[in-house]
């Protein structure tokens, strides 16, 4: 019994304290838009649609814009981007994003490092010359907390 107690104690004050954090969100102004630093064979595929990101006051990092692959390949663990020191998730993440690869789909790994890489479904490579980041986001604060 106690722990059960102890268990729910646990659960009580994690929603407790992802309540204020809601509270104080809804309170202030969203943030801007940073953009994202590209690192290896990326480009800006589009001069309208800069790859850009903001952490927002509910521990999400929110992605947009689309990234230009050069070559016109997507490579399984190709590193695309490294968020700065304070984006950073406290367990790796990962997020499907959409692009013009026709057979197989592609994802980010976001590490506890920042380092952004590129996936693809089933490893090695496929034809695609850009990926899109809109509506893409991860969780900041662990699951299991």
């Amino acid at each position: 019994m106690p722990d059960t107690i102890d268990t729910l104690g646990r659960r009580l004050a994690k929603l407790e304290r992802r309540v204020t954090t809601l509270e104080r969100a809804r309170r202030a102004p969203y943030p801007e838009w940073r953009d994202l630093p590209l690192t290896g064979d990326t480009t800006i595929a589009d001069e309208e649609q800069p790859p850009q990101f903001r952490a927002n006051l509910w521990d999400t990092t929110e992605f947009c814009g689309r990234i230009g692959l050069t070559g016109d390949r997507a490579t399984d663990e190709q590193l695309v981007a490294l968020l700065p020191e304070g984006y950073w998730p406290e367990a790796p993440r990962t997020v499907d994003v959409a692009s013009d690869a026709a057979r197989r789909g592609l994802q980010l790994d976001v590490d506890p490092k920042g380092l952004v890489r590129l996936r693809v479904q089933g490893g090695g490579s496929v034809r695609a010359s850009w990926i899109s980041l809109d509506s893409a986001s991860f969780r900041n604060d662990r699951d299991d907390t």
